[in-house]
């Protein structure tokens, strides 16, 4: 069934494409919002149809793929894995005039722009609305958005994204909240591996890591990333959720920025380079907290508490 011929009068059909770690809960928020908000389920679909079948099980509305979901939706968020992913779907679809895409993916600012000015001539309109807080954060709809794009449009997409937001911060024109998540995300693997070299050196020095690691989650050197090392790192467990090749790929956008805008960088450009060493040493389908792996290699010793050493 079809529930735009059920529209009345300011009522919006919502749709969500995109349902893999992140995009699942966020599609379920979108749908309870709906549900409350206009009084009939938010439309589904993802690249693997059983995906958007399973999650129909809890009340979103199923549709085949995207162009049947297109067709009947007036707001459609999307959280894939590239922009060029993004991109390709929306060029290929022929979309409803006013159409207002609401776009979660950690995207490429410069790609994101070009698609905009593309999707434009067909009168589609197009936000940047990016989240930090991982997959807990998504389930329990306490992510942080950082949003680009028109005013007016930002104001219509608000409301929806502060379904699966604790905190939305408007960061500029289209594709300024994928840039600023592209340096948040640079400085969370720059934590990580800044964290991991130096607890490899006190280890070999002759302090249990976990012992270091109270010390410096009480002091200056904090970070949210080295509160996490004890327990996806020190645990041996690496399971945070977020890929590395994702994490590469974030830490790339972020030195292309650098590269175009601040000549002398030399951080960032390094810390790209680690992700991309321990992605082609590891492969990308792990978690990234294993790039601290790279680390342990060439320190020749393991990130776990000294009573537990199996090195």
């Amino acid at each position: 069934r079809k529930h735009r011929s059920q529209h009345t009068m300011g009522t919006k059909q919502l749709g969500f494409y995109g349902l893999g770690t992140m995009g699942q809960h966020l599609a379920m928020h979108m749908h309870r919002y709906s549900q409350s908000r206009y009084g009939v389920p938010a439309l589904i679909a993802s690249r693997t149809s059983n995906k958007a079948k399973v999650l129909s099980e809890q009340g979103p509305e199923f549709r085949e793929n995207f162009a049947s979901l297109a067709a009947d939706c007036d707001i459609i968020g999307m959280c894939l894995s590239t922009t060029k992913d993004v991109a390709s779907v929306l060029t290929s679809t022929k979309l409803r005039p006013g159409t207002l895409i609401v776009d979660i993916t950690s995207g490429e600012p410069a790609a994101m722009v070009e698609l905009g000015k593309v999707l434009t001539g067909s009168d589609v309109r197009l936000v940047d609305a990016p989240v930090s807080g991982g997959p807990k954060g998504a389930r329990s709809g306490t992510l942080v958005s950082m949003v680009g794009g028109l005013p007016k449009d930002l104001d219509e997409a608000e409301p929806i994204i502060n379904a699966w937001s604790e905190k939305v911060i408007r960061c500029g024109p289209l594709g300024s909240g994928d840039a600023v998540k592209a340096v948040n995300n640079v400085l969370n693997a720059a934590h990580v591996l800044l964290a991991s070299e130096g607890v490899l050196a006190l280890k070999k020095y002759g302090v249990d890591p976990a012992t270091a690691l109270e010390v410096i989650n009480s002091s200056s050197g904090m970070s949210l990333q080295t509160q996490r090392l004890p327990t996806y790192v020190l645990s041996r467990k690496f399971d945070f959720g977020f890929g590395l090749a994702l994490m590469r790929k974030d830490c790339g956008i972020a030195k292309g920025l650098v590269d175009d805008l601040n000549t002398g960088a030399t951080l960032i450009p390094e810390v790209y380079r680690l992700m991309q060493t321990a992605e082609a040493k590891y492969g990308g389908n792990i978690d990234y907290m294993r790039a601290a792996n790279y680390l342990e290699e060439l320190a020749g010793c393991e990130l776990s508490p000294n009573s537990e050493d199996v090195g």
